[in-house]
């Protein structure tokens, strides 16, 4: 069962592919959709073939589309937000990511991180509203 959540929840990485098209932002939009693409294939290749070449390949492919995005936003919150909207940005952006490292390395990888699959993608869209 967790298993099917942790796939089902990648299903909203599309929200920034969406937004990035709309607001003409070509190269988030190409790691979101790295993203869209790579993340439900490693998390699927995680459970069922770990020890497959195609789960090593798609796990690194995952985390450089990942980190890339990451970097991305918090240039673009630099870049296209002004004012009081920036710091709370940052703080949101950085509380993702602490989120993410939590689950990850703290607690329990299976119940948290796919709840990251579905608060990133929104933070993320956020942005891309909010900039725009």
């Amino acid at each position: 069962m967790k298993n099917r959540f942790m796939i089902f929840s990648n299903i909203f990485l599309i929200l920034p592919v969406i937004f990035a098209g709309v607001y003409h932002q070509w190269l988030y939009c190409f790691f979101a959709t790295g993203l869209f693409i790579f993340s439900p294939l490693f998390h699927w290749y995680r459970t069922n073939s770990v020890n497959s070449i195609l789960y090593s390949l798609f796990k690194t492919l995952d985390w450089i589309f990942a980190v890339c995005a990451f970097i991305y936003m918090y240039y673009y919150i630099y870049e296209y937000t002004q004012g009081s909207i920036k710091l709370m940005l940052f703080i949101l952006l950085s509380l993702v990511v602490l989120f993410f490292w939590y689950g990850w390395k703290r607690a329990d990888y299976e119940k948290y991180h796919p709840w990251f699959h579905i608060v990133a993608p929104l933070v993320s869209s956020l942005i891309l509203i909010l900039a725009n």
